[in-house]
């Protein structure tokens, strides 16, 4: 297919995921083509609900077919692009046995797209990075752009951010002067869902409004709106002076207690049981024992985190939401899928 400078598409790699879905989403409402990169073309119930997001611009919706590691199929997936952003990383549940199995696809899924919009002669390519490269072993300091996690600190999810986007400034330096690149690198996600799905932050809200866990854990967040990430994502895929730049992307910083408050505040009219319940460090040690999933917060129990995010605001002018805003229509969200019984509309 032939593409004009001005129709060509943005990619978006996986596509169907919880950030990607909504870059999707404010991309096909400003006018934009994208191709959006999936597993399997095969499984097409896997990414409709992405047409029906903009009905009126899914004509300008079209999907090929890639995998991290596949190195072949990228080069189909870029021809004719000329701007990627760079979504896709593996983000499990709970963290593999073998760290590899998150770090390899994360740094050789970028370098594959890089060298894939390399040889294609696309003009920039945006990587959503993560304040997880920033954050660890920087307790008690407020982060900014100059920043980098300590690898001794990190969860096998966070070294795989990590060494990720530290791959992509290597290319970069190496190729500066063929293709621009930039980084987002948002804190802790929320905000409303498109889609039912398994990720971390719609699970930890789903637990919260749902009762399944008995307590609220002492962590810190910082938080992010998925909205206010796209709009950061495609802010900086447009900027002229965004190249070689890392845009840290949060509003602020939450104590999980906080995003239960405003869960009762809101959800409790309705009958959901909302857990206020403070767990501290030793039980969460203890509780740890029997979840997995808890053994790996445990390190964050306690932690005030903060990040400067000024650049996205000052030099992309992303204006961050209000987190109750935020948590409230996260809620309502999920509730709209499916994931969260709806107690709501209950006959």
């Amino acid at each position: 297919m032939n593409y004009s400078s001005k129709t060509a598409p943005i990619l978006v790699t996986g596509a169907t995921g919880y950030l990607a879905s909504h870059i999707i989403k404010l991309l096909l409402e400003q006018g934009h083509h994208v191709r959006g990169t999936v597993r399997s073309l095969k499984n097409k119930d896997k990414y409709q609900f992405l047409y029906d997001l903009v009905p009126e611009k899914k004509e300008n919706l079209e999907f090929a077919e890639a995998d991290l590691l596949d190195t072949e199929k990228w080069n189909a997936a870029v021809s004719g692009v000329e701007r990627i952003l760079h979504v896709a990383s593996p983000f499990p549940i709970e963290t593999p046995r073998d760290e590899n199995e998150l770090i390899k696809p994360a740094v050789e899924g970028t370098l594959n797209v890089l060298n894939a919009a390399l040889r294609n002669n696309v003009k920039k390519v945006v990587i959503t990075s993560s304040l997880a490269a920033i954050l660890y072993g920087n307790e008690g300091k407020v982060v900014g752009p100059q920043d980098w996690s300590n690898e001794a600190s990190c969860s096998a999810y966070s070294k795989s951010k990590l060494r990720a986007e530290k791959a992509a400034w290597d290319f970069w330096e190496k190729n500066k002067e063929k293709i621009d690149i930039a980084t987002v690198n948002p804190g802790f996600i929320l905000g409303p869902v498109l889609t039912a799905s398994n990720g971390s932050s719609e699970q930890l809200v789903r637990d919260f409004l749902s009762g399944a866990v008995p307590g609220v854990p002492k962590i810190n967040l910082c938080v992010a709106d998925v909205r206010d990430v796209a709009d950061c994502h495609i802010k900086a895929l447009f900027a002229s002076n965004s190249s070689g730049k890392r845009y840290l992307c949060s509003g602020g910083s939450l104590w999980m207690s906080d995003i239960t408050a405003i869960l009762k505040e809101e959800f409790k009219q309705y009958g959901y049981k909302v857990p206020t319940f403070t767990i501290g460090k030793c039980l969460m040690t203890i509780a740890g024992i029997f979840d997995k999933r808890v053994r790996d917060a445990v390190y964050e129990v306690g932690h005030e985190r903060k990040a400067d995010s000024s650049l996205s605001v000052e030099e992309l002018g992303v204006k961050y939401r209000p987190f109750k805003e935020t948590v409230v229509e996260m809620g309502y969200s999920l509730i709209k899928v499916g994931s969260v019984v709806d107690k709501i509309n209950k006959k």
